[in-house]
């Protein structure tokens, strides 16, 4: 997969914008606020119909105009498919296919991003909800049927919630019970299957780098039961225990929304005893792993984002991630061309107030 040619109007700084990567790896530098991080903003957008940062949509528009489009091309496997997205302060968001109007679900099918910034890095020490984005990220990237379940999940935890707070017959709360149960143990059983095969895959990258082993425990708020069914029973059983304290906390205190991953190097817990070096080590890993196992799954080379990443991690990290990029079409933002990037037969395009210089 291939993205052969981008075109941006009025999104953030770049009011007009024709670009045309190269094959393999472009370098993106230029003084900060310059509209780097903009342009692989826009490049994941087309892609993922929705920003990493995380906005609304109306505030990637520029901000003297109404609307704003991306337009771009991509090549997957010998065919060539355009796609645009569409924002308006007047209206939803539109996605397009060769100019048919599609879902969110049809724009997505096929086509896949992997990205990694700063922010990335500190994932491993900080909070379990930084932990969980990851992991959700990472699911939706690879199977849009996790995000129908999360978001039915997100719905009813939010009205079980509210619920709780009115002190609510317990009666009431036992039919949106038997519904979270439902979502919530797909979701489990989902996340369970892709932390397996991602432990693999991220184990041999984390050896190669340190020589350490790197193990991924996923800590759940339910017992974890191979049988489907019997999970959900459990799940449900643990549910109806767990009421009394939800209504006295006024949420639920148990369910995918509670989860966590666990990080091991040579069986200690990396949260706790990891160094920083090891601990951007395992992100690095995790970040080569997301794309070698969306490559396994589908037969398709995802795009690699990597945004600013290299002024955070030392000089052998860096040159493991390059040596690892093999035939990706990769996009690279830095504040300067350093020397070990120089050494890597890519593009570079100097990025200035929202315009690409080649």
């Amino acid at each position: 997969m291939k993205l052969k040619y981008l075109r941006l109007f009025n999104f953030r700084n770049y009011k007009s914008l024709d670009f045309i990567p190269g094959e393999n790896v472009n370098v993106l530098y230029g003084l900060n606020a310059s509209g780097k991080t903009n342009l692989i903003e826009s490049i994941y957008m087309s892609i993922r119909a929705n920003s990493f940062r995380n906005p609304k949509d109306k505030d990637l528009i520029n901000v003297d105009e109404n609307s704003s489009s991306i337009i771009t091309r991509y090549n997957i496997d010998d065919y060539k498919d355009d796609f645009r997205v569409e924002i308006s302060n007047f209206e939803n968001k539109k996605l397009f296919i060769n100019d048919e109007k599609v879902n969110t679900k049809e724009y997505r099918k096929s086509r896949f991003v992997v990205l990694f910034n700063p922010d990335d890095l500190n994932m491993i020490k900080y909070s379990p909800k930084d932990r969980r984005k990851f992991l959700d990220d990472l699911l939706s990237n690879i199977d849009l049927n996790y995000d129908f379940y999360m978001y039915r999940y997100r719905r009813l935890l939010f009205e079980r919630n509210r619920l709780l707070k009115m002190n609510m017959d317990k009666n009431l709360l036992d039919v949106y019970d038997r519904e979270i149960v439902k979502n919530g143990t797909k979701i489990i059983i989902m996340r369970l299957k892709t932390i397996k095969r991602l432990n693999e895959i991220a184990r041999e990258h984390y050896k190669l780098i340190s020589g350490d082993d790197l193990n991924i425990t996923y800590l759940s708020t339910v017992p974890v039961l191979v049988d489907e069914r019997e999970l959900m029973e459990n799940y449900f059983k643990l549910m109806k225990d767990s009421l009394n304290k939800d209504m006295e906390k006024k949420y639920t205190t148990i369910g995918p929304h509670r989860d966590d991953l666990d990080f091991k190097i040579n069986k200690f817990s990396s949260k706790s005893y990891g160094s920083q070096g090891e601990q951007r080590s395992i992100v690095l890993s995790l970040k080569l792993a997301e794309a070698d196992l969306i490559r396994d799954l589908y037969k398709i080379k995802p795009l690699l984002l990597l945004d600013d990443v290299f002024s955070e991690i030392d000089s052998n990290r860096s040159r493991y991630l390059l040596h690892s990029l093999k035939d990706l079409q990769t996009f690279i933002t830095t504040t300067e061309t350093d020397n070990f990037l120089k050494s890597v037969d890519a593009n570079f395009y100097r990025i200035s107030e929202g315009k690409v210089m080649y």
